[in-house]
């Protein structure tokens, strides 16, 4: 059987510094795995916005059923030797596209 998804990615996510009882906190960076379905898009047809809102060409999207992680910034496929950074995270009721 086939197995909808097949990949295993790293997102990586960062938090801001902030003030916690008076004294600053740094913020982080950490990493997270997912599962999903990665499918490369070999056109330059595919146009999406990023949180800057400028005009992205989409190179692939990572379909999961993980909720939208805040503050993720890249996104990494080993196992295919991708590692780009993240346009947006699309929700649907079922999954979420990561467009990259």
């Amino acid at each position: 059987m086939v197995k909808r998804f097949p990949h295993t990615a790293i997102v990586t996510y960062g938090t801001e510094g902030g003030m916690v009882n008076g004294e600053w906190v740094e913020g982080k960076t950490e990493t997270v795995e997912i599962t999903g379905r990665f499918d490369p898009v070999s056109t330059n047809n595919v146009i999406r916005i990023n949180d800057q809102g400028n005009e992205v060409i989409v190179r692939g999207e990572f379909y999961t059923p993980i909720r939208k992680i805040e503050g993720a910034t890249i996104l990494e496929v080993p196992e295919l030797g991708i590692k780009r950074n993240i346009i947006c995270w699309w929700p649907f009721q079922s999954h979420n596209v990561i467009s990259v």
